[in-house]
């Protein structure tokens, strides 16, 4: 076996331990060949927390070794033997690849920390060497993070920066370990692309001493965790091992955190516990520390560029008064994004009213229901109209919500409201193709049978005696030997009949009528506020009119005529009921020959009454 380095031996000489000799070191060397043919060695994992969202990030990954004799060997003492006598690559790639397969058992938020020394670093296969273990186990690149300790980097090597950056590339986080703000602390800076910073835990350690090193600790971690937020990497504090420690980690801007306090290093099975239970941990040290910890993320908060934020933001965003009650409330803040959209300037609506956005068009009753729940205290939420200052009208899908001071007063209003005119208009235009026919253009079935309920709900409400001029009555009309026509002359022109018929009617019927094709040959034709007699005198205006008329048809003019039969609504009718007496009536018309019109009496006598024949 080879001589180990002197320099090895004493730097493993450990005052108040045992005193590793250059025999008990070959000793040693000898156990770890035998433990590395088996890797009898096993691992613990330390949480790592973010305390902004008071979640667990990641988990540290940490190797033991159990000797039968020697009992728990530190990795202190056997990780730079390791690295002496060639093993460091070997146990390296055992516990990556260990921990990657463990780290699958993790929520996908959850990542995992892996150490790696700079023999490691030399060797220019580990980049694939970390491939390989993360498709081994399945785990994303972007849950691992590989650990270094700044004091072992050699920047000078341009391999080693070779491998760092092919490691970085593959989306693998490259962590730099203890680190301070020494020369050469910073200097690695310029030539590793470090993703997270682990501040060393001789500051941590002195924090809660006394008053001259906590000021200078703390002064420390603000300049280490300012330096990351500017380079964009991550700040972690290690070695946390009490609550004021961690008070004042947060004080001083640190936002993750790892050490006892939050959990020791665990064997795979408690990290599960651990994941669900550190929200809950540092509520209670929270509570316990008084506010410490919530003025520390105040001041990050406060930190926000909220106004920034709103001067940049696609939607709208108007504060006002809490001043409901008329000329109120007032505007006193718009954003950039109010002026594109409705023309006028923060100049000219500071002070005023949102009112002045509203038209007649804008919904009453929806005003009403928002200004009722702001009085309640709660946000609202609605789909309104209003107009710029053109004139021209816009939607907004609007969210109002109330803005109180520390005793629960209600001091603002603010308004973030969404421009959605266009996706209005583009239902609307949904909303009529789903209601027209699409070869005549009049409403369809379903459209007209709604607008024919609606006239009778109106009844129903009015309450009007059967006596009484009430209304409505329906014509029920059908084309006369319609299929006679598709089969002599085809499909294209029966269609021509069929658009020529709707635009007859659609001429003939009085402005409050209608009119709808129910399918096929079949239309129909609504008649509000009419008497059974002057319904029927309306039908047979529009019989004559379709009897008189030539329609242009691709086979040349074709005449033609037109059956109709009308009913009456009555109060308790439903529209089925009503429109099965229509039906009748009009087939009392087609049985007694056709081009003629034929009315359901009242209910009181339940008989057809006939109009004049044509003559």
């Amino acid at each position: 076996m080879a001589e180990l380095d002197p320099r090895l031996v004493a730097m493993m000489r450990n005052p108040g331990s045992v005193v590793h000799t250059p025999h008990t070191m070959q000793h040693l060397a000898a156990d770890l060949h035998e433990v590395c043919a088996t890797m009898g060695f096993g691992i613990v994992y330390q949480p790592q927390v973010d305390l902004r969202t008071e979640r667990v990030t990641n988990f540290e990954a940490l190797i033991r070794w159990h000797h039968p004799d020697r009992g728990d060997v530190s990795p202190e003492d056997f990780i730079p033997l390791a690295e002496q006598i060639g093993l460091i690559g070997k146990i390296g790639q055992w516990v990556l690849e260990r921990a990657c397969r463990d780290a699958m058992t993790w929520p996908e938020e959850v990542g995992l920390a892996v150490n790696v020394s700079a023999l490691q670093l030399a060797d220019p296969t580990l980049p694939a060497i970390v491939a390989a273990c993360l498709a081994a186990a399945g785990l994303p690149p972007s849950r691992l993070e590989l650990e270094v300790t700044e004091t072992k980097l050699m920047p000078d090597r341009p391999a080693t920066l070779a491998v760092l950056r092919a490691i970085k590339e593959s989306g693998v986080g490259i962590v730099m370990d203890d680190f301070d703000v020494g020369y050469s602390a910073l200097g690695y800076l310029l030539n590793f692309p470090f993703s997270k910073i682990k501040i060393d835990r001789s500051f941590t350690d002195k924090l809660p001493q006394d008053d001259h090193l906590h000021a200078a600790a703390n002064t420390i971690v603000r300049v280490i965790s300012g330096l990351c937020k500017d380079l964009k990497m991550t700040c972690l504090a290690e070695g946390v091992e009490t609550e004021e420690q961690l008070a004042m980690l947060m004080q001083a801007n640190c936002t993750h955190v790892q050490g006892y306090l939050l959990g020791r290093p665990q064997p795979l099975p408690e990290t599960h516990a651990t994941i669900r239970d550190i929200p809950n941990v540092l509520r209670l040290m929270n509570m316990r520390c008084g506010h410490s910890m919530g003025d520390a993320q105040q001041r990050q908060t406060q930190a926000i560029p909220f106004m920034q934020i709103a001067e940049t933001a696609n939607d709208i965003i108007l504060v006002t008064t809490p001043d409901l009650d008329a000329p109120g409330p007032f505007i006193i803040y718009v954003n950039p994004a109010f002026t594109r959209l409705t023309g006028y300037t923060a100049a000219e609506v500071l002070g005023r009213s949102p009112r002045i956005l509203q038209g007649p068009g804008t919904s009453r009753a929806t005003l009403d229901h928002v200004g009722e729940t702001l009085r309640a205290g709660q946000p609202a939420h609605a789909k309104i109209l209003n107009f710029a200052k053109s004139g021209a009208p816009y939607w907004l899908d609007m969210h109002i919500v109330p803005l109180c001071d520390d005793d629960g007063t209600v001091t603002h209003f603010a308004a973030i409201e969404h421009d959605v005119t266009l996706d209005k208009r583009r239902l609307d235009e949904l909303e009529q193709l789903a209601d027209r026919d699409t070869l005549t253009g009049i409403p369809n079935r379903r459209a007209f049978l709604r607008a024919m309920k609606a006239e009778c709900d109106a009844v129903d409400v009015r309450g009007l005696s059967t006596s009484a001029i009430k209304g409505p009555c329906v014509a029920f009309i059908d084309i006369d030997h319609f299929k006679r026509i598709n089969d002599e002359h085809g499909h294209a022109v029966g269609d021509a009949v069929l658009c020529g018929i709707a635009d007859c009617l659609a001429e003939n019927v009085r402005r409050v009528d209608i009119l709808g094709r129910l399918g096929g040959e079949e239309f129909a034709v609504c008649m509000p506020v009419v008497t059974l007699r002057d319904a029927k005198a309306l039908a047979e205006r529009l019989r004559c009119a379709v009897a008189g008329a030539e329609f242009a048809t691709p086979a040349g003019p074709v005449t033609i005529t037109v059956s109709l039969g009308v009913a009456c609504y009555h109060p308790g009718d439903t529209i089925a009921e009503l429109i099965e007496r229509a039906d009748g009536a009009m087939y009392a018309a087609k049985h007694a020959g056709r081009n003629r019109v034929r009315v359901h009496a009242p209910k009181s006598d339940d008989r057809v009454l006939q109009a004049p024949e044509p003559s």
